[in-house]
């Protein structure tokens, strides 16, 4: 009964390989359905271009290491940001947008592939290496109703890709969003954003957190007002720098 299981299971992801078989989003080749990364074959994920500077998260005026410039730091609670690639990238746009509104969860491995490869690229390898017991890896975390919309968080599923790779602790629980507001993504005027963010998130176990470095994990920003507050969160529960890991900047 096990063995006929097992040939059903087989030969219904046989038909639908068949019928409805994976194409990568960047060349729109048939990709082998069993390949973590599927969604974007290796030609087409070579030519993302890894953005090469660093820059203020909030006046985006260049930075050596991707550190708040010395005229927004005392507006804000973010130390760095550190943005892989450009939103503008087509098939880093294609992924995310399959990621967050297609339901397509495997993305999460190519993009978190981006998230290495660029990580490496700028030696922060080597700085995971040498304070790995002081830094936490916290994702954003989603309001329930979206999570129940979407059935996952895509900053989780990231933050998994590069906990994985460098062996750094993860906490998932640290961070809670407890209103649900309009998408910020949905709001174009930067000050309605910032107002946008108040008061939806708070720190649930602050002893996870209190004198840590924390590698806060999201798929996009905009002008840094979701990441900034919580970073102020963080603070206040007793974190002692707060950097911001994206995938992009749009």
């Amino acid at each position: 009964m096990k063995l006929l299981k097992l040939s059903i299971a087989s030969l219904k992801d046989f038909f639908f390989d068949l019928f409805f078989p994976i194409h990568c989003l960047g060349c729109n080749k048939i990709q082998n359905a069993d390949d973590p990364d599927k969604y974007s074959c290796q030609p087409c994920f070579q030519r993302i271009n890894i953005r090469k500077g660093f820059e203020c998260a909030f006046c985006a005026s260049p930075t050596s290491q991707g550190e708040t410039c010395p005229f927004c730091r005392k507006d804000h609670f973010l130390d760095f940001i550190w943005i892989a690639a450009s939103y503008e990238e087509p098939l880093v746009k294609k992924m995310l947008w399959a990621l967050k509104y297609k339901f397509i969860s495997s993305t999460k491995a190519p993009l978190g592939r981006l998230l290495i490869r660029f990580l490496k690229q700028k030696n922060k390898d080597r700085f995971f290496d040498s304070y790995r017991s002081e830094i936490v890896l916290v994702p954003l975390p989603l309001h329930r109703l979206r999570l129940n919309w979407r059935s996952y968080n895509q900053s989780e599923l990231l933050a998994d890709e590069l906990a994985g790779e460098f062996k750094l602790e993860i906490a998932v629980d640290v961070l809670d969003r407890i209103k649900s507001k309009k998408p910020q993504a949905e709001i174009e005027n930067k000050e309605e954003r910032i107002k946008n963010t108040e008061g939806i998130f708070i720190c649930r176990q602050p002893e996870k957190i209190k004198n840590k470095t924390i590698l806060l994990v999201d798929d996009i920003t905009t002008t840094g007002a979701t990441l900034d507050e919580c970073a102020r969160i963080l603070k206040e529960a007793g974190a002692e720098k707060v950097i911001g890991l994206v995938v992009a900047k749009g």
